[in-house]
């Protein structure tokens, strides 16, 4: 997963980089510090009474570090969570879930196990999402009244008794891998931050027709993908990084940013408006996107726009009002974006009357929030014609769900009840970061979730598959535990909390099927074996990257999993030719990531590595021995390798394809390096010419088509 650049974990076979632990600005441990959390209430129960609550409510008061030691997880770290996750909360208990998987009810066992027996069961309604009586269930034990559904419709379902909810049914395909891509096909694809992508228009940062135009390079070259990071609102943070942008970590996981705007696509404005203000910003510098200054230069050409559209009655007004009605949280949204620019970033800050999650009418510029509307509308609109338009030359989009979003994010204000705001999601100490993470983001309350139905996770996912062939979820161990840090704690005083594991696939699998389209999870780390099985059973592939793999075990032939996503590299690692080079070894001592004593020992260890895996594919006809210093070579063999494995799916990061050094992200740094806001050295044309870069795809592309099995 990506963190904001300041707190940015390292990876499985990403070489060890000590730093301090970071977190973001708008985090609460930028403010008021608890000197010893949770510490009077465990003075108040004995460590007997404060496990049985901690595993009451799914605390493990206990978990095996990275070194495979057991730990015991502190009684003010218990205390703390504990206390977070019960104060303040009078709520009756929420109605059992029970999960249907292909829409089959719950038999007795189920039911039964529920609480609900035949006297209940037999009073009780069932009524679909959409308010129709589907029937009656089969009581625990046998009865003639019959009524009971054969199948259940997909969906989230209450079982009504007395006018009260007595339990909730999740009925949804047991996989999640029924849409794009088939798991039958061997695709390919290339992978490319938004913000980066350069065209003839030589804008300071991509747009989503600069999104469309490299899905069709992709389709030109026979690939079958094109992924990005996540396009979701942002906002700048004051923190001194240049420009300060960190799409992994949002200010809502349920809207788009409207800074990927092509402005020249709006109906709205007059021919040529928009292309003289982007001749102005064209004054940028162009190694970088500024996506919020680009962003605040968009405000008075979408005002423009805002005006036009009200002018047009019967045209696109319609249209809009449609999407509006379709979505009732855009006002809510929009409302806390004009709040933004009328008070500021920060809603601890706000007035009183504005902290609970609502906006009082007539509290802002009703212009802005109707700015904000437009924007969300024409964005997703656009972004929706560049997934049909790849879809039609067969190119899947495939987008990315962040874990979190920033602690004075729009969810965690609107969501309130939702998100644990005094904790913050991280993880435990290992060989990369030795004192543990704390990523600053508020986690989600597991009873709370459940409770609303899982609103918050489902809205989050159905935005990020609407236009999607494939989403990828980013941590997506998330779903069965997260490290919970309490506020003011060292990230390595953390404990796990657990989430209803099954529930949550449930509700995955459902919105991926509304959506047709499949999900990939991202289990690279420390993941529980058992998780990775139960997400391989329901369809949701992982990932396996080349370079971690590589680091361990040089000398034998890459192979990734069965019809999951295999890649080189990632956003979050060194570049290929980064990596083979140790150019990343030298970057983080320059910037004070590595003594010059651990800088030596892990080149050394690096040029072991890189000797070993040479000699490989030398040998295997890969590589000819005249070849053995060129990175391009290499790189061109080792993706070979994985497109002739079982992968579903080989996704090549764009800058690969010309041996960049410099990566997106430097894990550990926040000013020292520009994360998250490098524009590609090339545009699409120079790449799509590029006689190299064709070779190497062309060679990719062979291997797929050819299949498993070694080199001919």
């Amino acid at each position: 997963m990506v963190r904001p650049p300041e707190l940015r974990p390292a990876r499985p076979g990403q070489d060890p980089g000590a730093h301090p632990r970071r977190e973001p600005p708008d985090h609460p441990r930028s403010g008021r510090r608890r000197e010893d959390p949770g510490g009077r209430s465990a003075r108040r129960v004995s460590s007997t009474d404060l496990g049985r609550a901690a595993r009451h409510h799914g605390v493990a008061i206990r978990y095996t570090d990275a070194w495979g030691n057991k730990r015991v997880v502190p009684d003010e770290t218990l205390a703390a969570i504990v206390d977070a996750l019960t104060r303040d909360r009078d709520d009756a208990p929420a109605p059992p879930v029970l999960v249907c998987w292909d829409g089959a009810p719950p038999g007795p066992e189920e039911l039964a196990s529920a609480g609900l027996d035949d006297t209940v069961v037999g009073r009780a309604t069932l009524v679909g999402e959409d308010g129709e009586e589907l029937g009656r269930l089969q009581a625990p034990t046998p009865r003639r009244d019959g009524g009971a559904p054969t199948r259940l419709p997909y969906g989230i379902h209450d079982l009504i008794v007395n006018g009260h909810t007595a339990a909730r049914l999740v009925s949804a395909p047991a996989r999640a891998d029924l849409g794009w891509p088939d798991r039958r096909e061997r695709a390919w694809g290339l992978v490319a931050p938004l913000y980066a992508i350069r065209d003839r228009r030589a804008l300071p940062a991509g747009d989503l027709t600069s999104l469309e135009e490299l899905g069709q390079l992709v389709a030109e070259l026979g690939g079958d993908a094109v992924a990005t990071l996540p396009l979701l609102a942002e906002l700048a943070t004051a923190d001194g990084a240049a420009p300060g942008q960190h799409p992994y970590a949002p200010l809502s996981r349920m809207f788009w940013n409207e800074a990927y705007l092509d402005l020249e696509r709006l109906p709205e404005l007059a021919p040529g408006r928009a292309r003289r203000e982007q001749d102005a910003q064209r004054g940028a510098p162009a190694d970088l996107a500024d996506l919020a200054g680009r962003a605040s230069a968009m405000r008075p050409l979408l005002d423009e726009a805002v005006s036009a559209l009200d002018a047009d009655a019967d045209g696109r007004l319609a249209a809009f009002r449609q999407y509006c009605a379709r979505r009732p949280d855009l006002e809510h949204y929009a409302r806390f974006r004009a709040a933004i620019e009328l008070a500021g970033p920060d809603p601890r800050r706000w007035p009183a009357s504005w902290r609970d999650g609502t906006i009082p009418d007539g509290a802002v510029s009703e212009h802005v929030v109707r700015r904000h509307q437009y924007a969300q509308w024409a964005t997703d609109e656009q972004l929706g014609r560049c997934a049909t338009s790849l879809r039609d030359r067969g190119v899947g989009l495939v987008l990315d769900l962040p874990i979190g979003c920033a602690a004075q994010g729009y969810d965690p204000w609107a969501h309130q009840r939702c998100y644990v705001r005094e904790m913050s999601i991280g993880a435990p100490p290992d060989a990369f970061f030795v004192s543990g993470q704390c990523w600053g983001f508020p986690p989600p309350h597991p009873a709370a979730e459940r409770s609303t139905g899982y609103r918050a996770t489902r809205a989050c996912l159905a935005h990020g598959l609407r236009h999607a062939a494939a989403l990828r979820v980013d941590h997506v161990l998330g779903w069965s535990r997260l490290w919970w840090v309490p506020e003011g704690a060292p990230a390595d005083q953390g404990a796990y909390v657990r989430y209803p594991v099954e529930e949550i696939l449930a509700v995955a699998c459902l919105e991926a099927w509304r959506a047709d389209a499949s999900l990939v999870g991202e289990d690279l780390g420390t993941v529980e074996r058992s998780l990775r099985s139960t997400l391989a059973r329901h369809g949701i592939a992982g990932m396996d990257v080349a370079v971690f793999d590589l680091a361990h075990r040089p000398g034998r032939r890459l192979r990734p999993r069965r019809g999951g996503v295999a890649l080189l590299d990632t956003h979050d690692t060194a570049t290929f030719v980064g990596w083979l080079t140790g150019a990343d070894i030298a970057a983080r001592e320059r910037l004070g990531l590595l003594s010059p004593d651990a800088a030596a020992a892990e080149t050394a260890a690096r040029d072991e590595t890189r000797d070993v895996l040479v000699t490989r594919l030398v040998r295997a006809g890969a590589v000819d021995d005249t070849e053995r210093d060129d990175s391009l070579a290499v790189l061109e063999a080792v993706l070979e390798e994985l497109g002739r494995s079982e992968a579903g799916l080989v996704l090549v990061q764009v800058e690969d394809l010309w041996a960049e050094l410099d990566p997106h992200n430097v894990p550990g740094t926040t000013t020292e390096h520009a994360n998250f806001c490098r524009a590609f050295p090339l545009d699409l044309e120079e790449i799509t010419t590029a006689t190299r870069a064709r070779e190497i795809l062309a060679r990719l592309g062979a291997a797929r088509r050819d299949g498993p099995g070694r080199r001919r």
